[in-house]
Parts: C-alpha cells; structure tokens; sequence
C-alpha cells in the first residue's frame, strides 16, 4: 500500500479537537523525527550546515519537552520509527543514549533509529546504542566537507569504519560512481554503512544547497502526512528538508513544543493542512518544494483522480 492510500479528508483540514487529532496521528504517522541537540562535527558541502554554524556550540532539547514528545507518543501507544536524527550529528553526545532509554521504557513498540556519520562510533559505541534500545543504524560515509563523491575513495572510508567495529558484513550494492553500500552483522540489528553520490541523488534542501536547483517539482508528495520532525528547539516543520534555524523556511513552523503546544494539534493545524494541500496535485510545486529532487514517489493515475478529489473537497 501506498502512503498516499493512507491520505484522508482530516489532513486537510484544521482540526482544533485534541482528540480528532490524536486519532488522526495514531493512524496515519509512522516516523517522527527528534534531534536532541544541534552539534554537527562536520560542514559537508551537500548540508545547509555548510554556511549554518552547528560546531561553535552545543545547544540541548530541553529535557521537559522531549519528556512532553514522549508522554503524548505514549498516549497513541506509537509504535513507528523514532529517529533520533535531522542535522546534527546524533553520536556527537552520548545524551543520546539516555533519551533512547526513556523512549524504550515508555514506547516499548517504537522502533528506535538513527543516522550517523559514524565519526564516533566503535564496537562499544554500538553496544550501547543496542542496549539503549536502537535496533536500527544508518551509518553513512562522507569524505572530506567539500570534496564531491569518488567510489574508490568511499570504499577506503567504509574500510576505515570497518576497523573501528569488527563485525562482519556484506557488500549489497556497488555502483560505481552512485553508491556503496554494506550490511553490518551485529546481533539483531539492521546496520547499513553506505556512501551515495549526493550531485545525483541529492536534494537542494528545501533550496539551501546547490543539489538540482533547476529540478521542477511536479510529483505530489506524501512526506508531511506519515512523518513528522522536531529541531532540537522544539519546533515542529513539516518535512525533513524545512529547518526551524533557516530564515526562508520559519514561516512553516508548525508548532512549537518547547512553548507547550500539542504534538497532535501541530500536526493537525491549518498550517499543516495548508502545507498539505499545496503538495496534492500533479504539477509544479511553490516555495522552498519547487526544487524538491526527494521521496519522488510515482503517483498511479487512479490514486492521482482520488487526490485531486480530496483536493477539491477541501477547499
């Protein structure tokens, strides 16, 4: 099933009942993104974080609202994906693995996950991450900050990594010039080490970064119904490429928790069901989306006729 199978008249709509909204996270949200602090140890060229200071200092998630994202998961009983990630470093502060422990013990069902550079991870890094609760890695291999994509050196970097761990693996993917990529052994979990050509399969980032600027978006995209995504401030943006510390993208800030407003009402506002709407319709998109090279899910023109229904019947 696709997600855009899962769309319904509600998120399209503002919903101003808590419990409407709630109900409407608990069927439809699958991921919520959480970035428990703002440090980044690198400036990488395909990262708005190549021109935003995230080095200078350490900016923490107030403990009170990640308590306050976990009680109202908890409520919905959420069993998705919690990924502990956004664009920071998350292995940078071992904090990380105390707030995945309060997440284990309050959503015993959630899958807990989270990228990494993997800079500062060895074996026994990763076994406290497995025992803290993550049963999901993506370890990513980067070069240098500016230096675009070379396959033979991504593969000398995964060695790198490689010593550092010592656990077996397997390479699933080389293509060279694209991407590299290797399962990790390790107990239960799913561990990828990966390196991908960020000039083909990159995106501008909601237009920070010079990743297929002259792309037009025209696919409808589903992103902002099943995820949802928190800076480290608290604020609530309504794709994974809108960040709450960039001037062009603050007026989507769904929400802001760390002032006490509702998780499931941001979720459900009249700015999440504008932002929604926006993105239905085959053709081109506006704003910070109008360049957007991600999630290009292709749409069947059956489902395409059912969106633009809802589409009409919410105006």
């Amino acid at each position: 099933m696709s997600y855009f199978d899962l769309i319904e008249p509600d998120h399209l709509a503002a919903l101003d009942d808590r419990g409407v909204a709630r109900n409407l996270f608990r069927r439809t949200v699958s991921m919520v993104e959480i970035e428990l602090f703002s440090y980044c140890n690198r400036k990488c060229w395909f990262c708005p974080n190549a021109h935003i200071d995230r080095i200078s200092r350490n900016i923490h998630m107030s403990p009170a609202t990640y308590t306050r994202i976990i009680s109202q998961l908890a409520e919905v009983e959420y069993r998705g994906v919690i990924s502990f990630s956004r664009y920071n470093e998350p292995l940078a502060d071992r904090v990380i693995l105390e707030r995945a422990a309060q997440a284990r013990a309050a959503l015993p069902k959630a899958r807990l996950h989270t990228n990494t550079n993997g800079d500062y991870l060895d074996i026994g890094y990763l076994d406290d991450l497995y025992s803290s609760g993550f049963r999901s890695i993506n370890i990513q291999i980067y070069l240098q900050n500016g230096e675009k994509y070379n396959h033979e050196k991504t593969k000398r970097r995964a060695q790198q990594s490689l010593r550092r761990l010592q656990i077996p693996y397997d390479v699933t993917r080389d293509d060279p010039g694209l991407w590299y990529e290797m399962k990790l052994h390790f107990k239960d979990m799913n561990l990828r080490l990966y390196g991908r050509n960020f000039s083909e399969n990159g995106t501008s980032r909601g237009n920070q970064v010079d990743i297929k600027r002259d792309y037009v978006r025209t696919l409808p995209c589903s992103q902002p119904f099943w995820g949802v995504y928190i800076d480290y401030t608290g604020q609530m943006m309504p794709c994974c490429n809108y960040r709450s510390d960039i001037a062009e993208h603050g007026e989507y800030v769904l929400g802001d928790i760390d002032q006490g407003d509702d998780l499931f009402l941001s979720y459900a506002n009249g700015k999440a069901a504008t932002f929604r709407r926006s993105l239905l319709r085959d053709g081109p998109k506006d704003g910070p989306c109008a360049s957007c090279h991600f999630a290009l899910e292709e749409v069947s023109p059956k489902q395409q006729q059912r969106l633009d229904l809802l589409f009409e019947g919410s105006k």
